[in-house]
């Protein structure tokens, strides 16, 4: 591992004790102009492979002492997607299975993002459709639809 900076050695710790990136960015005592500068540096940081790594040392020795384990982790979400089903929470039962899913390494979280602007009278409601649905973001269907002018697609 590369080693961190002081600031970023305060970051981690600040983090692993439960603060917020915002909270742990200001306390590791980087120069802060305003909540949203906070935010994105925070973010920036909480982005970086080393810092990751650095968190999730730190948090090794607390796992062990909570006893949890990745066994432990997937019986809990398999026991919330029971749960989920007999209550017909859908929400829960799709949530339960992609925690399950990252949890068993069949699932991988990711975030693209992209600098792409796109004019919505440009396209077809089908294609915004098929847009938005490939990129994940289903409440943007509907805003994309009003901003056409038509109904939400459903």
């Amino acid at each position: 591992m590369t080693k961190l900076n002081e600031q970023q050695e305060r970051f981690c710790r600040a983090i692993v004790e439960g603060m917020s990136g915002n909270e742990a960015y200001v306390e590791a005592g980087y120069k802060v102009s305003n909540d949203a500068t906070a935010r994105a540096n925070a973010s920036r940081l909480l982005s970086n492979a080393n810092i990751c790594e650095r968190i999730a040392e730190l948090r090794k020795p607390i796992a062990a002492q909570t006893s949890v384990t990745l066994a432990w982790l997937i019986q809990q979400a398999q026991e919330v997607l029971v749960a989920a089903k007999a209550d017909a929470s859908h929400a829960a039962s799709i949530a339960a299975i992609k925690e399950l899913g990252i949890l068993s390494g069949e699932r991988i979280e990711q975030s693209i993002r992209t600098n792409r602007n796109i004019t919505v009278d440009e396209y077809s409601d089908e294609d915004l459709t098929a847009y938005l649905a490939s990129n994940g973001s289903a409440g943007a269907i509907a805003e994309a639809s009003r901003a056409k002018g038509s109904d939400p697609v459903h």
